[in-house]
């Protein structure tokens, strides 16, 4: 193996691209000015008005939304990383099995 082959490896890139970062945040951390809490400055707002706590208890809905959305993007991906070399019909019976799928989910409700 020669050094840039070394070099190019995705781990040598990760461990490269974090101290990247690392130095980086140790020299934003240092040309910052010092936080001071003071008036509203700790406060969270929302386009310049202060922000009320509010809670927000989403239903059983939610959660065959994001199950259906888990479902087609897997399918999507699927059908995206197919080889050339495998006939049409398996692609669309995998598609028809997922329609069912999404069918039977919906019709639950």
């Amino acid at each position: 193996m020669t050094p840039v082959d070394i070099l190019a490896s995705p781990f040598a890139v990760m461990i490269l691209a974090l101290g990247g970062a690392y130095l980086l945040y140790v020299w934003a951390r240092r040309v910052a000015p010092r936080f001071s809490p003071y008036g509203d400055r700790t406060m969270p707002y929302v386009g310049g008005e202060a922000c009320e706590a509010q809670t927000y208890l989403p239903g059983y809905e939610f959660f065959y939304v994001a199950l259906f959305f888990t479902v087609v993007h897997v399918a999507v991906l699927i059908i995206a990383i197919v080889p050339a070399g495998v006939p049409l019909p398996v692609p669309i019976a995998y598609l028809i099995i997922i329609a069912l799928a999404v069918t039977v989910l919906r019709w639950e409700q």
